[in-house]
């Protein structure tokens, strides 16, 4: 197995709409083509719109994306 090469990292700060909670989750890039490097590069990717979210408390993927910071 061979280790994936990665783009970029990400938090993403959610919250639930059926809970209302928030929670955070991170997101790692795989370092293809296209791939998006920064905040808006991710906010405006096809890659972040396939992407499902889930709560953690009441395990509903229905969220709201509140905030987005890269990680090193």
């Amino acid at each position: 197995m061979t280790a994936m090469s990665l783009a970029a990292s990400f938090k993403i700060f959610l919250k639930c709409e059926n809970c209302r909670r928030p929670s955070s989750v991170r997101l790692d890039v795989p370092d293809v083509d296209d791939a998006p490097c920064d905040v808006e590069e991710l906010v405006g990717s096809a890659f972040l719109q396939r992407q499902v979210f889930t709560c953690e408390i009441c395990e509903s993927a229905i969220g709201t994306i509140i905030g987005i910071n890269r990680v090193e």
